[in-house]
């Protein structure tokens, strides 16, 4: 007979001992949530906030040329912070492979994934873990993650990634980093600017990747997969795993509590605007505040891509959109110090950015 939530620690079995969320649920025949993981009611995502009628743009890149591409990707960066692209030249069959990966890992037996735990990992820049902070949150997400540093400069940085997935890894990377750079291209050109060596590691500096995994859950109504947030980085280009619906939602409008469900389009990479260009912009474009909500009948997998600064960059409004003496809205901040801010904090919208906004 299975033990019960009652019988085990349910905090202790998941952080301290390494288990994991995925772990908790092969380890237990879960009918109801476990206490640390039900959300008070203000931050359960529930059918009235979702918005009806509105939908995440779709833009075909297959011509990155085109002056009606540039025009669309800005509309939506002003707009949104967020949208979907296809024809981008990563072919389906390399997109499922990446997920089946991510699948791969988590099917791992527990002592395997244990090795790469956050603060024991055998490899220096790849490490799980589980929620988001789960030593400063109160309730916990429904979520584990695998993240990985892209560091090619190093030979040596994937030596010891897991078998069962690096291969894929280091090839999404090397496919996703020129379809980035495109877009922050469009989108700095747009600010008058230009990407070259003054500015080339503010803007993408660090590449990172995460796993994420969000098992079946027994009662989703009360849990959260990933809390409310925005991306501290530039940009984040995401691939979710296809035929898992509703989701992932974005919020609407900076104000109100309407979101807008982004579903999974076989062959589309969604892509969203982070902090570091809302501040870079002085708010001519939107971080895009968005979460994850769980499924009861199956798991799900996504895989974002995360390009941002240098560590030591310091962000603050660019000169050339503060060039008709418009007041910058933002403090200047080493990077670094932004990264803290985040994460010392459970996830909270985005109060990491409003932080460092001028009165």
């Amino acid at each position: 007979m299975s033990p019960t939530t009652d019988e085990i620690e349910v905090r202790d079995f998941v952080v301290n001992q390494k288990n994991g969320v995925k772990g908790l649920v092969d380890f237990l025949t879960l009918t109801t949530l476990p206490s640390p993981y039900i959300q008070p009611p203000q931050e359960r995502f529930t059918s009235d906030k979702i918005l009806l009628g509105s939908s995440v743009p779709v833009i075909d890149v297959s011509n990155w040329n085109d002056p009606h591409l540039a025009r669309e990707i800005c509309h939506a960066a002003t707009k949104l912070g967020l949208f979907q692209i296809v024809n981008h030249g990563i072919a389906p069959a390399e997109l499922k492979g990446v997920i089946a990966a991510a699948r791969g890992f988590f099917e791992l037996p527990a002592e395997e994934r244990r090795r790469y735990w956050r603060g024991t990992s055998v490899s220096e820049t790849a490490w799980l873990t589980t929620s988001f902070n789960p030593y400063k949150e109160r309730v916990l997400e429904w979520r584990d993650f695998l993240k990985f540093e892209y560091l090619p400069q190093r030979h040596d940085f994937a030596a010891t990634w897991p078998s069962v997935c690096k291969e894929q890894v280091i090839d999404h990377f090397k496919k996703i980093k020129p379809i980035t750079e495109k877009i922050l291209n469009i989108l700095i050109n747009n600010l008058n600017s230009v990407i070259d060596e003054s500015n080339k590691e503010t803007l993408m500096g660090t590449m990172r990747m995460n796993f994420n995994y969000y098992p079946k859950c027994p009662e989703p109504s009360l849990a959260v997969g990933t809390g409310r947030h925005s991306d501290i980085n530039t940009l984040t280009l995401l691939l979710q795993e296809d035929g898992v619906l509703s989701s992932l939602y974005a919020r609407a409008t900076e104000d109100g509590d309407n979101w807008i469900n982004v579903p999974p389009i076989p062959g589309a990479i969604v892509v969203n605007i982070g902090d570091v260009l809302q501040i870079l912009s002085n708010d001519r474009y939107r971080s895009v505040e968005h979460c994850v909500v769980v499924n009861k009948c199956c798991s799900r997998v996504s895989i974002p891509v995360f390009c941002g600064p240098a560590h030591d960059s310091v962000i603050e409004p660019l000169p050339e959109v503060l060039e008709n003496n418009e007041m910058a809205r933002y403090r200047k901040i080493v990077y670094s110090d932004y990264l803290k801010g985040f994460f010392g904090r459970p996830h909270d919208g985005k109060k990491t950015i409003e932080s460092i906004k001028f009165p």
